[in-house]
């Protein structure tokens, strides 16, 4: 009974590993077109670098590790996501306001630490701290005279490289955050997201995203009322990129030119299979995460961001207004903590890139 029971499961299982494979080997397969001026042959990857998938998709890796690893891991973390929520859903039941009071607060804070912890150990990703010395490079841009005493803060920012970023975010700074609205309906942390009181955006709505801005403005000043302890995290990139670039930030975090507070979440680029998701489908993505054995991912935690004069004054170029120019130094303080490279695209062009992955052609605009 068990050699029948073990040959189905490897034959069921070896189906739906060679249909994660070739849907997600499009990501990863050569793309070209021929420029209609220059007559040149232009790599279609190169020109959406900051979106493009920089580990490796190795065939034998994803069947015999997806029979592997990937129902230990689908097992183990949707238990502790049952758990989590059944936790979350029993709290809130007794504690419906418990943003509100900082004892009851803090004791979700360390709840929720503790879900996160386990969530990332059944994930099998090895999580360190880099430690960066930032004071220079803040009083480079902020000016002497900063004081880094300042530590209260609303708004939490980070980059974003993939499904991980808010769940390590959600470790080190229990927090809410803005999500894309497809987020609220996936198997895994839609749930969570939900119970935890995210804020949903539709990024091809205009609607939406006035909504998001009226709503961070809400948040914040619930937090400085002392209505709320629950800082919002906010991806200002509006999107997902590989982990080596910085996109323009978007006005959401800065538009009210209070104090931010910055983390850096980044995966190790020598990692045969990593999370970066750049363009990539969400559930492919983390599909094929499961098949791969350990993720190698760090952090740098970063010290309070308050806009200054000096700021505004000596960088008054970066924007029209002030927001810009706080959003643009900002932007710079994490591409040389982070060893970033600046990039001007964002979700449109990430969209387009996907869409010519998808339909295995290129057209100019």
């Amino acid at each position: 009974m068990f050699f029948y029971f073990l040959l189905l499961y490897i034959i069921v299982a070896f189906i739906f590993l060679n249909i994660l494979y070739f849907k997600i080997k499009i990501y990863y397969t050569p793309l070209v077109y021929k420029d209609k001026i220059t007559g040149k042959i232009i790599n279609v990857h190169k020109l959406y670098e900051a979106f493009q998938a920089k580990d490796e998709l190795i065939y034998w890796k994803i069947i015999l590790g997806g029979m592997i690893f990937f129902p230990i891991k689908f097992i183990s973390i949707s238990f502790i996501v049952i758990l989590f929520v059944i936790y979350l859903k029993i709290f809130f039941y007794f504690n419906p306001n418990f943003s509100k009071d900082e004892n009851t607060f803090n004791k979700y804070a360390k709840a929720v630490k503790f879900f996160v912890w386990l969530f990332y150990k059944a994930s099998i990703i090895d999580l360190k701290e880099k430690k960066i010395n930032c004071e220079n490079i803040y009083k480079k841009y902020l000016g002497p005279e900063y004081d880094f005493k300042n530590e209260k803060y609303s708004l939490l920012i980070s980059n974003h490289t993939g499904f991980y970023d808010p769940i390590i975010n959600l470790y080190l700074h229990p927090c809410s955050f803005i999500a894309k609205k497809e987020l609220g309906s996936f198997p895994i942390v839609g749930p969570v997201t939900k119970l935890i009181n995210c804020i949903y955006v539709d990024r091809k709505s205009e609607f939406s995203r006035k909504y998001m801005l009226n709503e961070i403005y809400e948040r914040q000043k619930q937090f400085y009322n002392k209505k709320s302890f629950l800082p919002l995290l906010i991806y200002p990139e509006g999107t997902t990129t590989s982990g080596r670039n910085i996109l323009k930030f978007k006005k959401g975090a800065f538009a009210n030119l209070l104090p931010i507070k910055p983390s850096i979440v980044n995966i190790n680029q020598k990692d045969k299979c990593h999370l970066a998701l750049g363009c990539q489908d969400l559930l492919l993505n983390t599909l094929k995460f499961f098949c791969c054995y350990k993720a190698n991912m760090y952090y740098i935690d970063m010290p309070v961001i308050i806009p200054t004069n000096f700021m505004f004054e000596k960088y008054s170029y970066l924007g029209k207004e002030k927001w810009e120019i706080y959003a643009e130094v900002t932007r710079k303080i994490f591409c040389e903590i982070g060893g970033f490279k600046e990039c001007e695209q964002g979700f449109r062009e990430s969209h387009k890139y996907e869409e010519s992955l998808i339909r295995g052609k290129y057209e100019e605009e």
